[in-house]
Parts: structure tokens; sequence; C-alpha cells
């Protein structure tokens, strides 16, 4: 038997252990898996955030939760097969645990969902259910409460996990109708946050210590479209940068994609004076062949396109653009993926990304004939890759000698002091420095260009 002595020392020793594994078997655990867009990242965040605030602890995906949230994605075939290989590996491995699947692969294939997920305690909610993610985690049901739903934007964030800049979701939704994309089908019409929302999250941000904020959704430029169809207020995307501009901590605001022929001579301008918003912009091409442009539905052609790009340079120095481009678009031939190269090296793109075609059904361009043959897109991909990195190192050319401000990642090599950032026009810059660095604004002397970016020396 113990003497008093003893017990007590005994208890100092073991029983905070036995209180600390007591709590990790209480303790309730969730883990998050984002497949796709900023978007997703985004509203994955704010689920991240209600959820925490609902009692549970976050783990990694490849362990042991009792709350799984998929973020799935459908912008693609790939995309399709990867959300579902994570919902089957996700229940397979974790029978006991809740898993709640979102996103625009669950929005279009719920039917698919249910059918290969039966008898598993699987949760399918639509982009409004959620907004109603607190009332699913603090229930004890398996369903998201379905009456009155809840507003898209009525999920918010105060923060951007692991990420130095944060994503700002202000519209959802997409009108556009290209012949290849599910997207619309799977997030409805065009949907707008009030702008007084927009501001208060940007300041809640900004006051938490994020000096980027990437303003995201999916069609960003017709913010505001909602707003006149229904005779509300006239916000549009150019008053909502006003309004940032004016936000004390916030030093960059970056626009993410947006339509070359939505870009307006007004917001040239404001981007041309301006001091925060980046000079960078997100224009996605799609093909740089007119006929292909017409079979793809798009409200442009290849002299519009260029043109757009043009006026954006006659105003603004050394502007960087980035585009998305499809490869193997039912139709294109040789002669017509050459036009595609050749308008991609009259615009200058400082990045590229490149995508095989991939057909949706339900969506018309799934139903065209002249199918590309996949070898010949893999070709075509190896030659445009070869193409991007040509125009990425010769953008980057342009920024040696000068000095360059850089909002650094967090990532830190302890053996090389190796730190990574990006400049306001996205050019990824390396450079030599220690952990103060991390998460800060920097001044670095471009010296070379390495691979596809910049190598330079830290000024202060």
């Amino acid at each position: 038997m113990l003497n008093r002595r003893r017990y007590k020392a005994y208890s100092r020793r073991y029983f905070p252990i036995q209180l600390s594994i007591f709590k990790q078997i209480l303790m309730k655990r969730c883990a998050f898996i984002t497949l796709g867009c900023k978007v997703n990242q985004y509203e994955t965040q704010a689920m991240r955030e209600i959820i925490l605030k609902n009692g549970y602890t976050e783990t990694q995906a490849n362990e042991r939760a009792d709350l799984y949230v998929i973020n799935t994605c459908t912008v693609t075939a790939v995309s399709d097969t990867k959300s579902k290989q994570f919902i089957k590996k996700t229940a397979r491995q974790n029978p006991e645990a809740r898993i709640l699947v979102t996103g625009c692969y669950a929005e279009a294939n719920s039917a698919e969902i249910k059918s290969f997920t039966k008898g598993l305690n699987i949760t399918i909610a639509d982009r409004n259910e959620k907004a109603k993610i607190a009332e699913f985690v603090s229930s004890n049901g398996s369903t998201v409460p379905s009456k009155e739903p809840g507003s898209i934007f009525d999920l918010k964030i105060s923060a951007f996990e692991d990420h130095t800049r944060a994503f700002l979701k202000i519209e959802d939704g997409c009108d556009n109708r290209c012949s290849y994309c599910i997207v619309p089908f799977a997030r409805g019409d065009v949907i707008s946050r009030p702008i007084d929302g927009v501001i208060e999250e940007a300041k809640r941000l900004a006051d938490n210590g994020y000096q980027e904020i990437n303003l995201t959704g999916i069609h960003l430029g017709a913010y505001g479209k909602d707003f006149a169809a229904n005779n509300k207020n006239g916000a549009n995307l150019l008053n909502v940068l006003v309004e940032l501009e004016k936000i004390i901590g916030l030093e960059r605001i970056r626009l993410s994609s947006i339509e070359a022929n939505e870009i307006s001579d007004d917001m040239i301008e404001l981007i041309a004076g301006s001091e925060k918003i980046c000079p960078h912009f997100h224009l996605p091409l799609q093909s740089g062949d007119d006929y292909i442009l017409k079979r793809m539905n798009r409200k442009y052609d290849t002299n519009k396109y260029l043109s757009i790009l043009d006026k954006i340079r006659n105003k603004i120095e050394l502007p960087a653009f980035t585009t998305d481009l499809i490869i193997g678009f039912p139709g294109e031939n040789e002669e017509r993926f050459q036009n595609s190269m050749e308008t991609c090296r009259k615009a200058g793109f400082s990045r590229i990304h490149i995508f095989p075609f991939s057909a949706r059904e339900g969506t018309p361009a799934a139903k065209m004939p002249d199918v590309c043959e996949p070898a010949a897109i893999n070709a075509r991909k190896k030659i445009m890759r070869a193409t991007a990195r040509e125009l990425a190192i010769n953008y980057a050319r342009n920024f040696i000698g000068k000095d360059i401000k850089i909002l650094t990642e967090s990532t830190f090599e302890e053996s090389t002091g190796a730190l990574s950032g990006y400049t306001e026009r996205y050019v990824k810059t390396d450079f030599i420095g220690d952990k103060s660095n991390m998460k800060k604004f920097v001044t670095v002397k471009a010296k070379e260009v390495a691979d596809d970016h910049l190598a330079g020396v830290l000024i202060n």
C-alpha cells in the first residue's frame, strides 16, 4: 500500500497523463478533404471554423475522426474519380464516423453517390445546406436540417488555414453556359454577396494579420449582376475594389479568374492608379482558335481577347497575364492547335494552366463529333507545356536587376535558409533568409531566372 507521501508523488506524476488520455478518448475529432478551386478552399475553411467552434479538434484525413467533411469537385472526369475515391476510402476505413459530402460533384451527382454509399453514415449537403453546418454537427441525426435553408454567404471566415494570403469568396454560380462546363449545373445562377458583408470579412481578415486577399467566385466578373436584375443596390466588382482599398492593414488585393471581356476601362484605370490592387490578370482563354472558341460558346474571339490585353498594357507597366487552356476540344486539329500556340505567344502569358478536354455528361460538348484522340492530346499537352515554360521565363526576365516586393510563404528550410514568395505580379521568387522573414513583405533584388521563376538576394 502506498503511504501518503508516495501517493502524492504518484498522483503528480501519473494523474495528468491519465487525464490527458481520458480527454483524448472523449474529444470529438474532425478531418477535411478538399478538392478543386479556391471557392472550395474558402468554403472548407468556413465549415472548419464552425465545426471547431462546436467542440471538435482537427486531425489529418488519414487519421481516425468522428466527422469527415469531403468537399468535392466535378470540373473534369479526373475530379469526379478523385472525389468518388475519397468518399469510398473514407467510408470504408471509418465505418463508425459521420461523413458530410458537399461541393460540385455532390451537387451534380448526388444520385450516384447515394448508389455506392447505401447503408453508410453519409450525408450530402447542397450549397445552401453548407450554411447550416452548425446544426448538422450539433445534431444527433445524420441529416442536415432542410427547413428554411440558409444562404451560402452565411458561411464566413476569420482566418485561412495554413495560408499566407486569404481567399475571400464574394460570388457563387455562373450564367455563361460554356459548352464544355458542368459547373453552372452544379452551382446554379449567379449569386452575389452583399458588399457590406464583403467589406466586414475583409476587415476581419486584415485585423487577423492577412495582408493579401484574393477575391474569388465561380464567375467573379458577374458580381452584382443579380443585384441589378432585382433592382437592388448597384454594387459591382469595381465598387468592391474601391472599398477594399480603404481597409487599413490590407496591402494587396488580388483578383482570381475573371473573363477578359468583363475588364472595363474604369477597372483598368483603377488598377493602374492603385498601390494595392495587383497588376495580375487571370483571364481564361480556353482556346486560341476562333472556330473552337465559337464551339465552346465563349463570348469573344482571339482579336477581341488580345485587344483587351493591349489596352491593359497601354495603362499598366508589365502586367502579368495568366490563363487556362483546354487541349483537345472536339474539332481541334493540328492547324487549330497551332493557332492556339500562336495566340498564347502573342498574349505573352506568364503562366498557363493546361487541361486536357474532359467530356462532361449533360453538356453540349459531350455530344460533339470530331473527338480528338488521346495520343494527340497528350502530344499537344507536352508541346504547350514547353511553350508555357518558355513564356514564363521570358516574362520573369523582365525583373532581373530590379528590387521587387515579396510576400513570403510560410515554409522554411532549416538547413539552407531557403524561402520563397510571390510578387504582386504573381512571379514566384526564391531567396535566402531566416524564420523572421516568413509571412512578411520583404524586398529582394532579382538576380536570375531559376527554372521558370526568379531567384534573388534579400535586401530588407
